[in-house]
């Protein structure tokens, strides 16, 4: 029997999401109810955000993932306003690609070619130089896996640069435990986008939020459609939100793995495993053909993601300890020297 196909190349929460959730999701199918629509606004679920952010329901607009408020983030602020976009680089590059046909020009910021840390004074730079009316910052940072920001950083981009509206990507945040939804109190020029697809484990139902100043959420939720998220997906995320000793469990458990997999990843002969404070590591290989280990992993099996800007590199996630050990046994047998 063939063993089964591990995904280390999707950042997900490889225990899965919290037994309240399902439980909630079963009463619910039980009652058969899906013929009525949810809530238009998703109410409960903002109240729960506000709760947990210690915010208003008001600073709280919810969509289909993180994805589609950066979307419409995107189409007021940069195509409709032919806008500048400045990021850094390299980023995740399915929001890069958005921002691409979406700006009239982005400003790609690279980041240290040594640690992959963010320079907010060169940012902040070559973003007033191109104009930028829009920044995009993923932090922790997808695929570097580093945290780019700390509060005083943040602080000095919304000062310094305030005609620019900051957008925050904080989709693996809550590994770190800290984040900066609290500054949308009072600035109106910064959005934090939270998801539920990655510690929380609900990729699958596509759901999260953007976090920003009454105002602006208050112009975002005009655009947005009444019953926009399906109710089943209210009903995981409020579950699970209410669930947070299951998340730091959770989130103890996959940093305590990532702890023993990067330790044996830095074992693997000319490679060079960079920290991280998400759930994923970048490994860049010196000497070795990163596509053929791709390639070699994929055919037993073990999938991993690479990028066509960064041939040499490729981003690993931590899975279960069992899944991890298979991953590192097919490295072991690897002709490193071939």
């Amino acid at each position: 029997m063939p063993a089964e196909t591990l995904h280390f190349e999707a950042a997900i929460n490889p225990y899965g999401c919290s037994p309240k959730v399902s439980e909630a999701l079963e009463a619910f199918a039980r009652t058969k109810e899906f013929r009525s629509y949810g809530e238009p606004t998703a109410l409960e679920l903002r109240e729960e955000l506000a709760g947990h952010h210690d915010l208003s329901p008001d600073n709280f607009v919810v969509y289909n993932g993180a994805g589609e408020a950066l979307a419409w983030l995107f189409i007021f602020n940069l195509l409709m306003r032919q806008g500048r976009l400045v990021v850094p680089s390299p980023s995740y590059e399915r929001f890069v690609e958005a921002g691409k046909r979406c700006a009239a020009e982005v400003i790609e910021v690279p980041l240290d070619g040594k640690d992959f840390s963010l320079s907010v004074e060169r940012l902040i730079e070559e973003g007033k130089r191109g104009r930028a009316s829009v920044g995009l910052i993923s932090n922790p940072n997808n695929p570097t896996g580093n945290s780019l920001l700390e509060r005083e950083g943040i602080e000095r981009l919304l000062d310094e640069m305030p005609q620019c509206l900051w957008i925050i990507d904080e989709a693996y945040a809550d590994y770190v435990g800290t984040g900066f939804a609290s500054c949308v109190r009072e600035r109106p020029n910064l959005v934090v986008l939270r998801t539920f697809s990655k510690a929380y484990g609900l990729a699958g139902l596509r759901i999260g939020c953007a976090v920003a100043h009454q105002s602006v959420a208050s112009e975002l939720s005009r655009s947005r459609l009444p019953w926009a998220v399906n109710s089943m997906s209210l009903i995981a995320a409020r579950e699970a939100l209410r669930d947070q000793a299951y998340l730091k469990e959770i989130v103890a458990r996959i940093n305590d793995d990532c702890r023993e997999l990067y330790s044996m990843l830095k074992r693997i002969p000319h490679a060079e495993v960079y920290p991280s404070a998400a759930n994923f590591f970048l490994v860049r290989f010196d000497s070795v053909d990163a596509l053929r280990l791709k390639d070699y992993l994929a055919a037993r099996g073990m999938h991993v993601r690479s990028r066509p800007d960064m041939p040499e590199y490729l981003r690993i996630t931590s899975l279960r300890p069992e899944e991890n050990r298979r991953l590192l046994d097919a490295l072991a047998d690897y002709d490193f020297n071939s």
